[in-house]
C-alpha cells in the first residue's frame, strides 16, 4: 500500500547537500503559557548563546534552500490535495536535532500521545503486567493503543503476544532506529481509508528504502546511576536486481533502581509509596484456644477479634508497625528501568519488475531480552487466612522468640503472655525486608516479511496498481516468579525440603483444603533433610532496606541455627513462565487512476487479514495439569493453580478473520478546492462495519487555507475480547489490604466500537517563511471494550445494599460467590468484558514556525501545542447498579490499571529554536507538560495536585570536514528537574514523566559516500 502521502506541509532547510530534509519541525513543540513562563529566563539564555554563535561559525554552504516535505493518509496516488489532513511528520534530520531520542522519549513528547509505556514497570503501565517493560507503544489521544494503527512502509504489523483489555497493539521498538526515513502521524480518524484500529489516528514508520553507502554509528548516554549505549550500521548500493539496504542495530540498557533516587522512597509508610501490609518481619495472630484444624469453616471464625502482635524487630529491619501488622517497603526491589539488550536487523530491496512496475522487498529480525526482571523479594501471600502458615508451640524459631520475648502488647487485648501451646497464625510474607529480590528473565522477538509490486498497466490513460503481501510474527516469553503453596504449607510444619519424603494431600474439611501425608516413623519436622521454615526475626542477621538500623548494624536476636535454609527458598521457588505468539497475515490489492483529467482520481481496494494468538504455561503453571495446589489433583473447587500469590494460566488459541474493500476519490471542481471521500466496508468473523469519510481543503488566497474532515471510525472485538478463557492478575483490594486474584475472561456478547470524529483546520503560509497551522479536532468514541472494574465490584460487596447484584463475581474462602463473606476475607473477583460508556475528547493543536537566514546560517524555531479542552467519560451501570460515575479526565492523573483512562495533562507543549552553519549546528527544546490532579487517591491532601513538568534539551552537531565523521552531544533535562510526585508505588507518573534526570549523550556517525 502506499505510505502517508500529502496531509500536512512541513517546512524545512536540507542538512547538507543530499541530505534528506531536515527540520526545525513540527513535532510536538510548546506554548504552553503558564509552563512556558516559569521557564523564560533559562531558554532566554540559550536562546542568547544562539544569536552570538554566528560570529563563530564558518560561512554558510551555497545552496541552502527552503524544500516542502507533504504527507497525508490516502491511496490515491500523485494526488494534488495538499493538507487535506492534520498530520506531522519527523526526518531523520529532526531526530538528530532532538539527540537521537530513544523511542518512549519521542513519543512521550508527541503532543497528541497521551499513556505511553516503554519504561514503567509491567505492575504499573496499564497492560494487567502482561506487556514487558522493553516494549514501546502508540496511544494517540489517549483513547487506547489498540486504536492507534501502526505501519511499517505502511502496511500492518502483527501486534504484541499479549491478552489485552481491548485489544493488542504494535511494538514500536522493533525497527531499528537507524534504518528509519521518518515517521508520519495522522492526527485523526482514519478507519475509511485503513480499516479498523484506526480510530484514534495512524502512525507510519517509513525506512531509508533509497540508502547508498554505508554509515555506522555509536552512542553512550550516561546519566546519574544508569545509562545507554547504541551502535548501528547501515549498508545501500544497487545490485543489479535492484537497490539493497542493510540495516543492523544492538542497543543495551543499564538497570536504574529506584533507590537511585531518594525522592522515590519516603521514609513514612502508606497504601501507596511502594508499601506493602505484608511484610516479613511479620505479625504473628493468636486465634481462639478451642479452634483447631477439626473445626470446619473459614479460618476467619477462629482469628476473629482475637490479639495480633507484631515482631519486635519490625522497625530496625525497615518496617513500620501499624499496629497489627508490619509494614513492608518493596520500592527497593523495582527498577525505574529494566536492564535491557536489543538487536535489530532489517533488509530490503527495492527495483523494477520487468517493464510493469517496480517490487518491494523487505524482511525485519528483532530480538529484546530483559536479563533479570527485578521485583520484590516474595510476594504475600494471596490466601492470608488459611492454615499453611501456622506455627506450632513446637516451632524452633517460635521457642526462640518465646525464651526472648515472654509477653509482647497486642493490637486488641494489650499485653499478651505468649507461653501458651495454641498455635499462631503468620501474618507475613516468606522473604522481606532481608531481601534480596528476586528477578526474571523476559525475552520478545519480532519477525517480518514483506513484499509489493506497484507499477501502471496502461489501460485507458493509465491504471495504477500495488499489490502486497507480508507476515508478521511476534512472540514473547514472560515469566513471574512463584512460590508453591502446598511446600509452604509443609515448611511451617517442618517437613520442607526436596528431601524430606513428606507430602501433602486434600483435605477439604481444612481451610487450606490441604493436610499432611502419611509421615514415615523415621521422619520428624526438622530433623534430618526436613526443614522447618522460620517466620521469625530471629532467622535474619541483617537487613537489605536502605537506611534501616540493621542495614550496617547486625540483629542481635540472630542465631544461625534457626537461619532458613537458602536450599529451603530455592525448593519452594518455582517460574511461571508463559511463552505466548501472535501471527497476522495480510494481502492487499489497490487499483487507482484518473476518471476525469484534472478534476477526477479514484483508488479501490481489498484487503485481507488473518490473526492468530496463541500462548502456552511451562508445567507447573499450567492449569489444565495443575489446577489445584497439589501437583496433579484437579478435584478442588478453587482451580487458581500451585501457586499461593502468582495464578497460572491456560493454555490458549484463537484467531480472527478481516475481509475489507474500499474506494476513494479526489474531487478537484475548483482550482482552490479540493475534496476527498473515501467508503471502507469491514467484515469480520463477528461482526461488520461501513465508514466513510469526507476530508476538503479551501485555499482562500496563496496564503491562507482552510482545511476539514469528517468520518466514522469503528473496531471489531479483537480475539481476547471475545473468547471465554479465564486470564488472571494480581490487583491490590482495599477492603483484604494485599493483592488478590482478578479473573478476567472475555464476552461473546460484544458490540463492535465506533466513532464519530471530525476536525477543522486553519493553515497560514507567510511569504516570510512562517508557518502556522490550527486544528480542532473531536472525537465521539461509542461502546469502547472495558472491563469491569474490580475496584468497583469491590466496593458495592462491600455495601450490604449493592451486594446481591454483584456477589457472584466475588469468590470467598472455600469457592464460594453466594455473598456469605465479609469483605476483608475475599479470595477472587472475577469480571468480564462490557462495552463501555461512551467518550467524548476534544481539543486543539497548534504549530507555528519558520526557518529565516540569519548572519552566515539558518536560524530555524517552532512551537506546538496540544490542549485537550475535554474527556468526559459517561457513567458505566451493570445490572442495575451504577459501577463508575460520569468522569472527567482531562487534567487528572486516572488510573490505567483499573480503568481504561490513562493520564490526561490537559496541555502537552514543545518549543524548539535550531542554527546552523557550515558544519555546526545547535538546537535547543522546551518540553512541558501542565499540571494536573489526582482526585482518585488523595484528594484534598499534598500530593492531589501534580506539578507541571518543564525540561530542557539542548544539542550540538559538529560536521568534521572531508572525514565523514559526525560528532553530536546532547543534555537532556540540563537543569536535572525530578519528576512531579504523586502518590503511586514509584512516586512519579510513568506514562508521562521521565525519572532518568540530567542525561547527557554522545554521538558519532560515519558516513562513506552515498545519501
Amino acid at each position: 500500500m502506499p505510505s502517508l502521502r500529502g496531509a500536512c506541509s512541513l517546512r524545512v532547510f536540507p542538512w547538507s547537500e543530499g541530505d534528506s530534509p531536515s527540520i526545525g519541525d513540527r513535532i510536538s513543540v510548546p506554548s504552553l503559557v503558564s509552563v512556558l513562563m516559569r521557564s523564560l529566563p533559562l531558554f532566554g539564555c540559550f536562546l542568547l548563546g544562539l544569536a552570538l554563535m554566528p560570529a563563530l561559525w564558518a560561512q554558510a554552504p551555497e545552496g541552502l534552500e527552503i524544500e516542502e516535505v507533504v504527507v497525508t493518509g490516502t491511496y490515491i496516488k500523485g494526488t494534488p490535495i495538499d493538507s487535506p489532513f492534520a498530520a506531522t511528520v519527523t526526518d531523520r534530520d529532526g531526530f538528530e536535532a532532538q539527540g537521537a531520542l530513544a523511542m518512549v522519549d519521542f513519543l512521550k513528547n508527541l503532543g497528541p500521545n497521551n499513556g505511553a509505556i516503554g519504561e514503567v514497570t509491567s505492575w504499573l503501565n496499564g497492560t494487567g503486567q502482561a506487556v514487558p517493560e522493553s516494549v514501546a507503544n502508540v496511544n494517540l489521544r489517549g483513547l487506547g493503543a489498540s486504536r492507534t494503527l501502526v505501519l511499517f512502509n505502511g502496511r500492518r504489523q502483527t501486534y504484541v503476544p499479549s491478552r489485552l483489555v481491548g485489544g493488542r497493539f504494535v511494538e514500536v521498538n522493533a525497527l531499528p532506529s537507524i534504518a528509519l526515513r521518518r515517521i508520519e502521524v495522522l492526527k485523526e480518524g482514519a478507519a475509511a481509508v485503513y480499516g479498523s484500529d484506526a480510530v484514534a489516528g495512524v502512525v507510519n514508520f517509513l525506512t531509508r528504502d533509497d540508502f547508498d553507502g554505508f554509515e555506522a554509528s555509536a552512542s553512550w548516554e550516561h546519566f546519574d546511576g544508569a545509562g545507554d549505549g547504541d551502535f548501528g550500521a547501515i549498508w545501500g548500493r544497487e545490485l543489479g536486481v535492484g537497490h539493497a539496504v542493510l540495516a543492523v542495530e544492538h542497543a543495551r540498557r543499564k538497570e536504574l533502581n529506584i533507590t537511585e533516587r531518594p525522592w522515590a522512597l519516603p521514609a513514612d509508610g502508606g497504601a501507596y509509596w511502594g508499601w506493602s501490609g505484608v511484610g516479613n518481619p511479620g505479625a504473628f495472630i493468636i486465634p481462639h484456644p478451642d479452634a483447631d484444624e477439626a473445626i470446619a469453616g473459614p479460618l476467619s471464625n477462629k482469628i476473629a477479634n482475637r490479639p495480633r502482635f507484631v515482631d519486635p524487630n519490625c522497625a530496625d529491619f525497615g518496617g513500620e508497625d501499624w499496629g497489627n501488622t508490619c509494614s513492608f517497603r518493596f520500592g527497593p526491589w523495582d527498577n525505574f528501568v529494566e536492564e535491557q539488550r536489543q538487536t535489530r536487523v532489517f533488509a530490503e530491496l527495492n527495483g523494477e519488475w520487468g517493464e510493469a512496475g517496480d517490487f518491494h522487498l523487505e524482511a525485519l529480525w528483532s530480538e529484546a531480552t530483559i536479563p533479570g526482571w527485578l521485583t520484590t523479594p516474595s510476594y504475600p501471600p494471596v490466601a492470608r487466612f488459611d492454615d499453611m502458615q501456622r506455627v506450632a508451640a513446637d516451632h524452633p524459631g517460635r521457642v526462640a522468640f518465646v525464651e526472648a520475648y515472654p509477653s509482647l502488647p497486642t493490637d486488641a487485648a494489650g499485653t499478651v503472655d505468649l507461653r501458651g501451646d495454641e498455635d499462631w497464625y503468620f501474618f507475613g510474607r516468606l522473604i522481606g525486608n532481608s531481601g534480596p529480590g528476586r528477578s526474571v528473565r523476559r525475552d520478545s522477538e519480532t519477525l517480518r516479511l514483506a513484499g509489493s509490486v506497484a507499477g501502471e498497466l496502461g489501460i485507458g490513460g493509465g491504471l495504477d496498481y500495488d499489490v502486497g503481501v507480508s507476515w508478521s510474527r511476534s512472540e514473547g516469553l514472560y515469566n513471574r516468579p512463584a512460590q508453591y503453596s502446598y511446600r509452604r504449607f509443609l515448611a511451617f510444619r517442618g517437613f520442607g525440603g526436596p528431601d524430606c519424603g513428606v507430602g501433602v494431600v486434600a483435605d477439604p474439611s481444612t481451610p487450606s483444603g490441604l493436610a499432611l501425608g502419611r509421615v514415615p516413623a523415621d521422619v520428624a519436622p526438622g530433623q534430618g533433610n526436613c526443614l522447618y521454615f522460620n517466620p521469625f526475626s530471629n532467622a535474619l542477621a541483617r537487613s537489605a532496606q536502605p537506611g534501616s538500623a540493621f542495614e550496617t548494624a547486625a540483629n542481635p536476636d540472630h542465631d544461625q541455627a534457626l537461619a532458613n535454609d537458602p536450599a529451603l527458598f530455592d525448593w519452594l521457588s518455582e517460574e511461571a513462565r508463559l511463552h505466548s505468539t501472535s501471527e497476522l497475515l495480510v494481502v492487499d490489492a489497490v487499483i487507482g487512476g484518473t476518471l476525469i483529467e484534472s478534476a477526477l482520481d479514484y483508488a479501490a481496494g481489498y484487503q485481507f487479514r488473518h490473526f492468530d494468538a496463541a500462548s502456552t504455561p511451562n508445567d507447573p503453571s499450567n492449569l489444565d495439569l495443575n489446577p489445584c495446589w497439589i501437583p496433579g489433583d484437579t478435584g478442588c473447587a478453587d482451580q487458581t493453580g500451585l501457586f499461593g500469590s502468582v495464578r497460572g494460566a491456560r493454555p490458549y488459541q484463537a484467531d480472527q478473520s478481516t475481509h475489507a474493500v474500499f474506494v476513494e476519490f479526489a474531487v478537484h471542481p475548483f482550482e482552490r478546492w479540493d475534496a476527498q471521500l473515501a467508503l471502507h466496508y469491514e467484515e469480520h468473523d463477528q461482526s461488520s462495519s461501513f465508514d466513510p469519510k469526507l476530508a476538503m481543503r479551501l485555499n482562500l488566497t496563496d496564503e491562507l487555507a482552510l482545511r476539514g474532515s469528517l468520518q466514522t471510525t469503528f473496531r471489531t472485538p479483537s480475539v481476547d475480547d471475545l473468547n471465554l478463557d479465564i486470564r488472571t492478575n494480581l490487583e491490590l483490594l482495599h477492603s483484604v489490604g494485599t493483592f488478590k486474584a482478578i479473573e478476567t475472561t472475555g464476552s461473546a456478547d460484544l458490540d463492535p466500537e465506533s466513532a464519530f470524529t471530525y476536525n477543522l483546520g486553519l493553515i497560514y503560509l507567510a511569504p516570510s517563511g512562517i508557518e502556522v497551522t490550527l486544528d480542532y479536532w473531536s472525537y465521539h468514541f461509542r461502546d469502547p471494550i472495558v472491563t469491569l472494574p474490580f475496584s468497583a465490584i469491590e466496593s458495592l460487596y462491600g455495601d450490604p445494599a449493592t451486594r446481591a447484584p454483584i456477589q457472584d463475581l466475588i469468590f470467598c474462602p472455600g469457592n464460594l460467590n453466594d455473598g456469605s463473606c465479609e469483605p476483608a476475607i475475599i479470595e477472587r473477583v472475577r469480571v468480564h468484558h462490557i462495552n463501555g460508556p461512551d467518550t467524548r475528547t476534544q481539543g486543539f493543536d497548534l504549530h507555528v514556525g519558520g526557518v529565516h537566514a540569519l548572519g552566515d546560517g539558518e536560524l530555524s524555531w517552532g512551537a506546538d501545542l496540544t490542549h485537550v479542552t475535554k474527556y468526559d467519560v459517561g457513567p458505566l451501570a451493570f445490572r442495575g447498579l451504577e459501577l463508575t460515575p460520569a468522569l472527567d479526565a482531562a487534567g487528572y492523573l486516572n488510573d490505567p490499571v483499573d480503568g481504561a483512562v490513562p493520564p490526561v495533562p490537559q496541555w502537552k507543549a514543545r518549543a524548539s529554536v535550531g542554527y546552523r552553519t557550515g558544519a555546526v549546528g545547535l538546537f535547543g527544546y522546551l518540553n512541558g507538560v501542565s499540571g494536573y490532579k489526582d482526585r482518585a487517591r488523595h484528594a484534598g491532601t499534598a500530593y492531589a495536585d501534580i506539578d507541571a513538568f518543564v525540561t530542557v534539551d539542548a544539542t550540538l552537531i559538529w560536521q568534521v570536514r572531508r572525514t565523514g565523521l559526525t560528532v553530536s552531544l546532547s543534555a537532556f533535562n540540563l537543569f536535572d528537574e525530578a519528576p512531579p510526585l504523586i502518590a503511586s508505588d514509584h512516586f512519579f507518573d510513568g506514562m508521562t514523566h521521565n525519572p532518568k534526570g540530567r542525561r547527557i549523550k554522545l554521538g558519532l556517525r560515519y558516513r562513506l559516500g552515498g545519501h
